[in-house]
């Protein structure tokens, strides 16, 4: 156990995404026991805002950390963060969880969280002089606003409380499309490049252009609108004209040429939630479907999905294992895919079967991830 504790911190995609498995799988756990009954919760904490922020923050925002910490060694040509800096993210991320038990604790464990987050990020940036990713330090200071105000709406019970939830959902959203923008096209050009030699530039993915800036915008209004809670018909035509923009942006990039290689497609899929998100929460919003198709579409769809697909490929390429693909990684985020149709559906047709079938699914999608990828985490580099 000591032996594998500096291999843990060695690099933040170890440490943060074995809590990501942890909280997939225990969070939900006890989610459905609450839901249920069988476990009951004292009344200071509403269990659905409590759900939802875990979710959101606590499983995404491991998640992000994770991915950031990682990522911002190769954007700046830096050592890698590790040591105590990730033991001390790691500690708050795991006091914030305790939210049912000690919400005071667990809030200003949750803050500060996102500021070591920032901080981290921002010395690691700014020290490479590193201004393309400035951007990604103004997201991460919005998560830290959201996360404050989530945490004093809380513990004032403020009315605001759904909508502050609902723009960190958001915004991990928003985060997924601008990243995600970069990545799948990224890494579906260099697979097509590999293998199928001669591809015009037509048939590879299409570089940056109108149309993903114009998808951006209207996920954004998008957004903004359902939080402002305008005219609903204006909402339902903002989220049809998202809705396509957001599908002709993903189709661009060429998915469909890479059904073969499961570690490509699912990144594909999971974006592919985006636009059934959005147009499922502009029905929503009009009042005929309930929000909570759209929220899940999103959450399980989008988040949990686009999560397992960058976390599998981050495992592999940073340990020297080959990229390939692994019949469990296949199953988890098929498994993930039938928890989200499942969660959907439930919201549409109000069925607890459905629900349940939801759970399963998710629960098997992430055990299946963790045991083809904690051994992963917890192996040294492949030639060490």
């Amino acid at each position: 156990m000591l032996n594998t504790l500096p291999l843990l911190f060695s690099f933040a995609f170890r440490s943060l995404f074995m809590l990501v498995v942890l909280q997939a799988v225990i969070h939900i756990a006890l989610w459905f026991a609450i839901w249920n009954g069988l476990l009951t919760t004292s009344g200071e904490v509403n269990p659905i805002y409590w759900h939802g922020h875990e979710m959101a923050i606590g499983f995404a925002g491991a998640a992000i950390a994770g991915f950031l910490l990682t990522a911002v060694a190769t954007w700046t040509g830096r050592p890698q963060v590790q040591g105590w800096p990730l033991v001390v993210l790691c500690l708050c991320w795991l006091v914030a969880r305790l939210g049912l038990v000690a919400p005071l604790l667990a809030a200003a464990a949750g803050i500060f969280y996102w500021l070591c987050l920032l901080a981290l990020m921002a010395r690691e940036v700014i020290s490479a002089s590193n201004s393309r990713n400035y951007k990604v330090l103004a997201i991460l200071f919005v998560f830290l606003a959201l996360e404050s105000l989530y945490q004093y709406t809380l513990l004032t019970q403020s009315p605001m409380l759904q909508q502050i939830l609902w723009s960190q959902i958001f915004l991990v959203v928003v985060m997924i499309n601008l990243i995600g923008g970069r990545i799948i096209p990224a890494f579906t050009r260099n697979w097509l490049s590999k293998q199928q030699r001669g591809l015009t530039e037509s048939q590879l993915p299409a570089a940056f252009g109108v149309v993903d800036s114009a998808a951006t915008l209207a996920l954004v209004v998008f957004f903004l609108a359902t939080l402002a809670a305008v005219d609903d018909s204006i909402i339902l035509i903002l989220a049809i004209v998202t809705s396509i923009l957001q599908a002709w942006r993903l189709l661009r990039w060429k998915g469909y040429r890479c059904l073969s290689d499961p570690l490509v497609w699912m990144m594909h899929l999971s974006y592919a939630w985006i636009p059934v998100g959005v147009l499922l929460l502009g029905f929503g919003q009009a009042g005929l479907l309930s929000m909570s198709a759209g929220i899940h579409a999103l959450t399980i769809g989008t988040v949990a999905s686009m999560i397992i697909s960058i976390a599998s490929r981050a495992a592999l390429g940073h340990t020297g294992h080959p990229l390939n693909a692994h019949p469990l990684l296949t199953a988890s985020i098929v498994l993930i895919a039938l928890s989200a149709l499942s969660r959907v559906s439930a919201s549409a047709l109000t069925s607890d079967w459905l629900l349940t079938s939801a759970t399963a699914f998710w629960i098997g999608g992430f055990l299946c991830f963790a045991i083809r990828y904690i051994p992963v985490l917890l192996s040294p580099p492949i030639g060490e």
